[in-house]
């Protein structure tokens, strides 16, 4: 009897172990595979921006086809980073993801009055910077790496145009202050 005890106390042990261990490590693998698809060869801190989706797209899940995709892989490990996002009509968000697939930033046009995004985005810790523009808004990261999920709304062929060259003059750089 006290062999079964042992058993069934060692089982519960090692399901608990291997539990805790799966729900912190899952969400940070499934995030890594998500920033190797997506980021592809691409530098970190530099905005890629995606064609709008079809059927056969599955670099974003469940993209929707009328929206601009675009993402930055952020790497705070060399200092601040700092994200301009133009607003285009007739709607823009812009997400912050950890490396554990948790959002901790979020805004859209009907957020900012009217105004383009203007982030600059710390480590963990960080102070902010002395030099800062004025209108920046300051976010602390919760990781040293995160990734930004720019959405706009397309709403036809004509409008994507548009939408494609503004989000060109997107920043996703190293901070200079």
């Amino acid at each position: 009897m006290k062999r079964l005890v042992t058993f069934v106390v060692a089982t519960f042990m090692l399901a608990a172990v291997v539990h805790v261990a799966s729900v912190w490590a899952y969400p940070r693998i499934i995030m890594s595979v998500v920033m190797k698809k997506i980021g592809g060869n691409n530098p970190a801190n530099a905005f890629t921006h995606m064609p709008l989706p079809t059927d056969k797209a599955r670099g974003v899940v469940r993209p929707s086809p009328d929206l601009a995709y675009s993402v930055c892989i952020v790497d705070l490990t060399k200092g601040p980073v700092h994200i301009r996002v133009p607003l285009t009509a007739p709607y823009t968000s812009v997400a912050l993801y950890t490396t554990a697939t948790d959002n901790y930033f979020v805004r859209n046009d009907r957020d900012t009055g009217g105004k383009d995004l203007d982030l600059i985005v710390l480590a963990p810790g960080a102070s902010k910077p002395a030099d800062a523009p004025a209108g920046a808004e300051i976010v602390e990261a919760p990781t040293a790496k995160s990734l930004v999920l720019v959405r706009r709304v397309a709403e036809s062929a004509a409008a994507y145009a548009t939408i494609d060259h503004i989000r060109t003059k997107s920043i996703c750089a190293p901070f200079q202050g």
